[in-house]
C-alpha cells in the first residue's frame, strides 16, 4: 500500500510537472509567432524588401478589406500577392510605415498559427487607419512563416487610439515569490494620484498570459457580470484613474491553501481623488504556485451595495 501511495504521489509530481513544462512551452511557440509578425511590421517600417520576404512563405497572399470611410455600407475587398505587397511598400517614398497590433493573440494547432488583433497604422507621426489584422502561419524548418493575411481598414478609430501599450517586462521576484508580495502588487500597481501613470507593464507580470477578470454588478434588479482580458480592463479604466485618481486599498484578507494552489479573500476600500466614487468589496483571486512564482490564474470582485453587505468574516475584527 505504501509503495502504490508513493508510486502515485511520484507519478503526479511528474505530471504536474510536465503540465507546467508543457504551458510554458506552448506560451513560447505563440511568442516566437507573435515575433513573426513583428518582424514583418519591422519590415514595413524600414521599407525593407528583403526584410519583409524573410517571414513570408512561399506564394504568400493578402486580403484587404476596405470599409468606407463613414464606416456605413459594404467594405470593398482586394487581394494581392506577396510580391505586390513587397513592392507596394519598399517602393513607397515617403515617412515610415508603422503598425502595431496593440494586444495580438495567437492559437496553435499542431505546426499551424493564427495570429490576430486590432491595429493602429501611421504614416510618420500622421495617424491613417486602424483595423483588425489575422496572418496565418505554417511552422517550417527556420521558424514560423506567414502564409496568408487578411486586415480591414477601417476609420472610426477611437477605442483603438485610446488602447494602452503595455511593454513587456519581468516580473519583480519581490511581487511573484510570495502569497503577500503579489497580492500587495495587485493593488499597488492601479493605485495613484490624479495625473500618474499606472504600471500596467508591472501589472500584467502577476497573471497568466490568458487572465480573464469578471467584475459583478446589479443594474435593474438584474445581476451582470462583465468578463474582460487584461488588456480591455487597461483600456477601459486607464483614462478614468489617471484623470481622477484612483485608491484601492487591501483592509482585510483571508486566505486558503492547500499545496501549490491558494485562494485569496481580499476585501478592499477604494476612492477616487475628490472622493466622489468611493466604496468597499471583496477580490476573489485564485493563484498557483510554479515552483519558482506565483501566478494569479482568476479575478472576480464584487463591490458591497445595500442588498449585498459584506459578511462579517471577510472584515477587520471589530469592523463592520
Amino acid at each position: 500500500m505504501l509503495k502504490n501511495t508513493s508510486m502515485k504521489k511520484h507519478l503526479l509530481a511528474v505530471a504536474i510537472f510536465i503540465a507546467a513544462a508543457t504551458a510554458i512551452s506552448a506560451q513560447d511557440d505563440k511568442q516566437a509567432a507573435i515575433d513573426a509578425v513583428d518582424q514583418l511590421f519591422a519590415g514595413m517600417k524600414a521599407k525593407s524588401a528583403e526584410q519583409i520576404r524573410t517571414v513570408f512563405a512561399p506564394d504568400v497572399h493578402f486580403l484587404a478589406i476596405d470599409k468606407p470611410k463613414d464606416g456605413k455600407g459594404l467594405s470593398k475587398t482586394r487581394v494581392m500577392t506577396g510580391e505586390a505587397f513587397v513592392k507596394m511598400i519598399s517602393e513607397s517614398k515617403g515617412p515610415d510605415f508603422i503598425e502595431t497590433m496593440i494586444s495580438p493573440e495567437a492559437k496553435i494547432s499542431g505546426d499551424m498559427a493564427v495570429v490576430s488583433g486590432r491595429y493602429t497604422f501611421y504614416v510618420g507621426e500622421k495617424f491613417s487607419h486602424c483595423g483588425t489584422d489575422t496572418f496565418n502561419l505554417v511552422r517550417t524548418e527556420v521558424g514560423w512563416k506567414i502564409v496568408q493575411g487578411a486586415f480591414t481598414l477601417e476609420f472610426q478609430c477611437e477605442r483603438d487610439l485610446k488602447a494602452i501599450e503595455i511593454a513587456r517586462i519581468d516580473a519583480d521576484p519581490k511581487d511573484v515569490s510570495t502569497l503577500d508580495g503579489i497580492v500587495k502588487a495587485f493593488y499597488a500597481t492601479i493605485t495613484g494620484p490624479k495625473g500618474q501613470p499606472r504600471q500596467w507593464s508591472r501589472d500584467r507580470t502577476l497573471y497568466i498570459p490568458d487572465i480573464r477578470f469578471i467584475s459583478m454588478g446589479e443594474a435593474d434588479g438584474k445581476i451582470r457580470a462583465g468578463i474582460v482580458s487584461h488588456q480591455q480592463f487597461v483600456n477601459g479604466n486607464n483614462e478614468s484613474f489617471v484623470t481622477n485618481g484612483f485608491t484601492e486599498r487591501e483592509i482585510n484578507r483571508v486566505t486558503r491553501r492547500f499545496g501549490n494552489i491558494a485562494h485569496v479573500f481580499s476585501t478592499y476600500e477604494y476612492s477616487s481623488d475628490d472622493g466622489k466614487d468611493k466604496g468597499r468589496g471583496v477580490n476573489s483571486i485564485e493563484l498557483f504556485w510554479d515552483g519558482t512564482r506565483w501566478w494569479i490564474a482568476a479575478a472576480s470582485w464584487d463591490d458591497e451595495r445595500p442588498n449585498n453587505p459584506i459578511p462579517t468574516e471577510f472584515l477587520p475584527k471589530g469592523k463592520k
